[in-house]
């Protein structure tokens, strides 16, 4: 599976106004375009593949006014996707070395969140 994601980042609001996660299972023949939610415009900021489970694939997603932040989750290399709201604003995730369901956040505000079951 090839996964690439595009963005049209605007360099005076200093932000990424749109995005496209684009999905190939034919070694790159062929790309979809996913919809993560349909009618609603997800802007995803970053991609996370676990070094562990190649299959686990993290989205950082944020709404168009920066107010709401989520992840996307996916266990099947991006074929489906679970949303899951978070209460802080990720500028990085680091997966947990040896358990592939934990994950460290450091957000936009210089925290770092502490290891959080996803799945």
């Amino acid at each position: 599976v090839i996964l690439i994601l595009t963005k049209y980042y605007h360099t005076d609001m200093g932000k990424v106004l749109e995005s496209s996660l684009w999905r190939s299972s034919d070694f790159g023949t062929l790309y979809t375009k996913l919809n993560l939610q349909p009618g609603i415009a997800t802007v995803i900021d970053n991609f996370y593949i676990c070094p562990t489970n190649k299959k686990k694939i993290i989205l950082v997603s944020s709404s168009h006014n920066d107010r709401d932040q989520s992840l996307f989750i996916s266990t099947d290399e991006g074929a489906t996707f679970q949303k899951q709201p978070i209460t802080f604003f990720v500028e990085t995730l680091l997966f947990h070395p040896k358990e592939e369901d934990k994950v460290l956040a450091y957000t936009k505000e210089g925290k770092v969140k502490c290891e959080h079951t996803l799945l």
